[in-house]
């Protein structure tokens, strides 16, 4: 068949069809979305005007259902199922924070079809963190994320009683005696792989942050956590192309639909199959063996019990691997990058924080860093200046912006009543960033969490308590109530222990911004589901003369 001609008047539509063709066969998965996004809109604006329900006020947000109810405040939208999707997706924290001035800590927005309540400041986090599970749930919310992605039997995909079973699973694995282990596996890793950044007789050195931090954090979270057959996988490369296939299926519009028919969903599907595949092999491997003396998570999940007395399956144990595998790496690997942006252009933290680890390791504060011995799991813990780096990093740069509940049924909150099927939303970096809380709020500041330590979760900032283990908290970087985060006390070891070791060897500096010669700041990426710099953000190193 002869390929199509537009007519000599209308030859620039040909110009354009090449062009999205182009783009398409470049992004075909954003072209994809965008086209399902097109046809939805287009086949829901047809209904609005052919529908005898046209007659309803534009942008409203009630419902038969909902009459009779104080409903919170709703943001205007004029285009049905759209909603606020376009400013929210662009940047979600300012929209909220523009909502929040002007309707106040609870609202209502449209996002592709679905009602979104937010709750913001402590009270909002206090109310979502810990609403009944009666009332709303974290699975009704995030199944058709995850579920695809990490497997069935784990997670959402049971019901809650259930994963806090599996969460302890993992939490009784991740014990000091653990961590004292960890240390040594995370120094070898981390000096090996910085090791094969520069190439040979350079002092200086340009790396994609981001990229970089995922795979250094990937390969300590594997020697430690998955166990030393998933270590060798990823020497050999298999572990990464999977990772990178079922990462590529945790993308925010994979909230809304479970499967489309894209490369993206394919891909995710079949390295899932064979991530499945690999664990169980390791499992078997390793009973058939007696090899049963590992410190790992896999180990810890293979002789656990739940309280009936029964024993995770095969696929239960290789779907939980797989859950922390995905969620583990993803929050390290940006907070670690974040750190080393911000250290970037505070010269002045970096030598102080070589001086506190020259004092912790040495007794005095000028050992040149080359000469600092090596870490251990106590001498971590004992440098308050770097927890303190840690925590303004996550209260400036949140992994996650926004927590969802699905409704199960109607929710009061304050003198509003959110009813069955939104979905109840929380946002602790509107909190984090709230002035009231936290003066000039968008400064990187360790110095205010210096009275607080890892142990000791109750500070005061500016006058007001920052109670961090109460949902009731305008700081929770890792959550609160029944889903926070069980990874966090190794979240610490970690990313202390690489950005440490980094810092003894390398200066950092930004690349300069051809129009203002200042070090370039990375801009925040919000398009996917983890808060990341935006791609391609780079960041300059250069080797520490020894004296």
């Amino acid at each position: 068949m002869d390929e199509f001609r537009f007519p000599p008047d209308f030859a620039f539509l040909a110009d354009a069809r090449e062009r999205v063709a182009l783009y398409a066969s470049a992004n075909p998965v954003l072209a994809a979305v965008v086209a399902v996004f097109l046809i939805g809109i287009f086949t829901l604006l047809l209904n609005a005007a052919f529908s005898s329900s046209s007659t309803k006020s534009k942008g409203s947000l009630s419902s038969p259902e909902t009459e009779g109810k104080r409903l919170p405040p709703h943001v205007p939208y004029t285009i049905p199922f759209v909603g606020s999707t376009v400013p929210y997706g662009v940047h979600p924290v300012k929209f909220l924070q523009q909502q929040q001035e002007k309707l106040g800590d609870c609202f209502t927005f449209l996002m592709l079809g679905r009602k979104m309540s937010f709750c913001l400041g402590p009270d909002g986090n206090h109310a979502v963190f810990n609403v009944k599970l009666k009332n709303a749930t974290a699975e009704g919310a995030y199944d058709k994320l995850t579920v695809p992605v990490f497997g069935t039997e784990v997670v959402y995909d049971v019901d809650n009683a259930r994963f806090m079973e599996q969460k302890k699973f993992v939490k009784d694995a991740l014990t000091t005696t653990a961590f004292r282990k960890y240390m040594p596996m995370f120094e070898i890793e981390a000096e090996a792989f910085f090791d094969s950044w520069f190439p040979q007789g350079k002092d200086e050195f340009t790396i994609e942050t981001f990229a970089d931090m995922s795979e250094l954090t990937i390969r300590t979270a594997a020697h430690c956590l998955l166990g030393k057959e998933i270590r060798q996988q990823l020497r050999d490369g298999v572990v990464s192309k999977l990772y990178h296939d079922l990462d590529r299926g945790l993308a925010p519009i994979n909230v809304f639909f479970r499967w489309l028919p894209l490369p993206s969903y394919f891909n995710r599907d079949k390295a899932h199959d064979e991530m499945t595949r690999l664990f169980t092999r390791i499992i078997r491997e390793r009973r058939a063996s007696g090899d049963d003396d590992n410190s790992d998570v896999l180990q810890s999940l293979m002789t656990s019990k739940y309280r009936d007395g029964s024993c995770m399956s095969e696929a239960a144990i290789s779907h939980m691997m797989i859950a922390i595998l995905m969620a583990g790496q993803h929050t390290s690997s940006t907070t670690s990058s974040w750190i080393l942006f911000e250290l970037a252009r505070r010269p002045d933290i970096v030598q102080a924080l070589l001086e506190e680890q020259s004092n912790a390791l040495t007794g005095t504060p000028n050992t040149p860093p080359h000469l600092l011995p090596s870490l251990d799991y106590d001498s971590v813990r004992a440098l308050p200046l770097l927890d303190c780096v840690l925590k303004e990093s996550l209260r400036l740069h949140a992994p996650i912006h926004t927590i969802m509940r699905k409704v199960e049924e109607d929710v009061v909150y304050k003198d509003f009543v959110i009813p069955k099927g939104h979905f109840l939303c929380a946002s602790p970096q509107v909190s984090q960033s709230d002035p009231a809380y936290w003066p000039d709020p968008d400064r990187f500041d360790p110095y205010r969490h210096m009275n607080s330590t890892e142990e000791q979760s109750e500070w005061t900032i500016n006058g007001v308590d920052v109670a961090q283990k109460s949902a009731r908290s305008p700081f929770l970087p890792f959550g609160a109530g029944r889903h926070r985060c069980i990874g966090e006390a190794f979240a610490y070891l970690q990313n202390k222990t690489i950005v440490a070791l980094l810092l003894r060897r390398y200066e950092l500096s930004l690349p300069k911004d051809p129009k203002t010669g200042e070090g370039k700041f990375p801009e925040t990426d919000f398009t996917s589901l983890i808060v990341v710099p935006v791609k391609g953000s780079k960041m300059i190193l250069k080797k520490r003369k020894h004296d």
